[in-house]
This record gives structure tokens, sequence and C-alpha cells, in this order.
């Protein structure tokens, strides 16, 4: 069974306005989360309840230290629309890719006396997600 070390995962993303894509900074983690609800297609006659497939949709976070001068930061503005790319085990050739296109849902800010101040941002897929590699 192969596993990943996490300090080796990163996110990179594009606003949809254009440009190139940035590695964003400082990121502590990141998840993605996808899921399809089925849709009942049983009707009268029917024994047994039948389904097919429904509407796919997910969501992303990323947490970070805050850095007011990561550009890839700053373009994480609630409302945008970003491309990201989510790497788990580097960004080498073969290695795998999970990337689509999300909209900013929320961005959180925050500090405490003794720590870092954080930045994070909630987002809601727009369209399909993928799986590939680098």
């Amino acid at each position: 069974m192969a596993t990943h070390f996490g300090s080796d995962a990163s996110v990179k993303l594009v606003t949809t306005g254009g440009g190139a894509v940035a590695t964003v900074g400082e990121v502590q983690s990141w998840s993605t989360s996808n899921s399809n609800a089925p849709v009942e297609s049983t009707s009268m006659g029917d024994t047994s309840r039948t389904f097919v497939k429904g509407l796919s949709e997910g969501t992303a976070s990323i947490t970070m230290h805050l850095d007011p001068d990561d550009a890839a930061q700053t373009d994480l503005l609630e409302g945008d629309q970003v491309d990201c790319e989510f790497y788990m085990e580097g960004t080498a050739s073969g290695d795998q890719k999970l990337s689509g296109t999300y909209f900013v849902t929320s961005v959180e800010r925050g500090a405490t006396f003794d720590g870092i101040a954080t930045l994070s941002a909630e987002l809601q897929l727009n369209g399909a997600f993928t799986i590939g590699t680098v």
C-alpha cells in the first residue's frame, strides 16, 4: 500500500480570468469532498425501489498561514471562480493530480496572540472533478 507524507502535498490555482498557474504558499492542509445523490426511478408496479445516478457535487477547503505577499492567496476572494489543482504526493511526472473549477464561497482570516495568522477558504465545485496525473 502506498502512503504519502503530507509535506509533499500542495495546491495550485489560477483565477478563471486567466493568468499562470501559481502554487499557493504556506498551505497547512487541504481537503476535497465529492458526492452523488442517486435519483429514484421506481414506478408503479415495481416491487423494489430503483435508482439512477444523480448529479455530482463537490467542495474543497484550504487552510494556510496568512501571507499577504502571496499572489495565489490574494486570488482567494469570496465570489471569485478559480481553477484548482490539488497534489497529494508531489508534482513530478506520474504523480496524482485532483482538479476542478470552484467558486470561493467563504474566506476566513484569523490570528491568536501566540500563533501565526491564518487564512482559510471554502470552495464549491462548479462542473466536473477530475482525477488524473501530472
